[in-house]
């Protein structure tokens, strides 16, 4: 597959170049720096503001797949999740693509179960209200959009093993409040994910 990446030199972002090249697929990373990529096994670069809609327009240009993995982390009370997402989809639909995977995240209702994970996701919103309501604002311009989309919702990210196979990701949100997923783990089921067309319209708990 030709698949477009936002996100890229982040850590779900690497995870994924690297799976995804290994598995054959020619890759476009949009980003603003293109030297964080490093050796970062890249096809394409394209280089500019996820809020610029001509360079965002020309990542996307012949993707079979666009898979948004931003991530917020000094100011997180920017409109990077809703603005940046708009603008990505409105590219998506001007050049007729459909299949679109996000990256978000499990610390909001109705993405919760059971009271531990309910209790610290509450305790979560309370510090970070800023970037919760952005990726609620992304969520709802995900779900109305035109797109064939996924959301996968990972509850903790770590630096652990890859395992293989990797295993599917839950239909339903986890029970308990630190579940946890490496990247390497999350990069191979958002390729398989991509590829399944009985994830579209789903939210998916890796």
């Amino acid at each position: 597959m030709n698949l477009t990446v936002f996100g890229a030199t982040g850590r779900t972002g690497q995870a994924l170049l690297h799976h995804a090249r290994a598995n054959g697929h020619r890759i476009t990373a949009h980003v603003r720096d293109a030297a964080r990529l490093r050796t970062a096994p890249v096809t394409r670069t394209v280089t500019g503001s996820v809020f610029d809609p001509e360079s965002v327009a020309d990542a996307v240009r012949d993707a079979d797949a666009v898979v948004i993995a931003l991530g917020l982390h000094r100011d997180r009370t920017t409109a990077l999740y809703s603005h940046g997402t708009r603008t990505i989809v409105d590219a998506m639909r001007h050049h007729g693509i459909q299949r679109l995977v996000v990256v978000s995240e499990a610390a909001y209702p109705p993405h919760t179960r059971g009271p531990l994970a309910r209790t610290v996701a509450a305790l979560y919103r309370l510090v970070n209200a800023p970037a919760l309501r952005e990726r609620r604002a992304q969520d709802t311009i995900v779900t109305s959009s035109h797109t064939h989309w996924t959301i996968l919702r990972p509850t903790l990210l770590t630096n652990g093993p890859t395992h293989r196979p990797p295993r599917p990701p839950d239909p339903r949100p986890h029970a308990g409040a630190f579940s946890r997923v490496s990247y390497g783990d999350l990069a191979a089921q958002i390729l398989t994910v991509i590829q399944d067309p009985a994830t579209v319209h789903r939210n998916l708990y890796p």
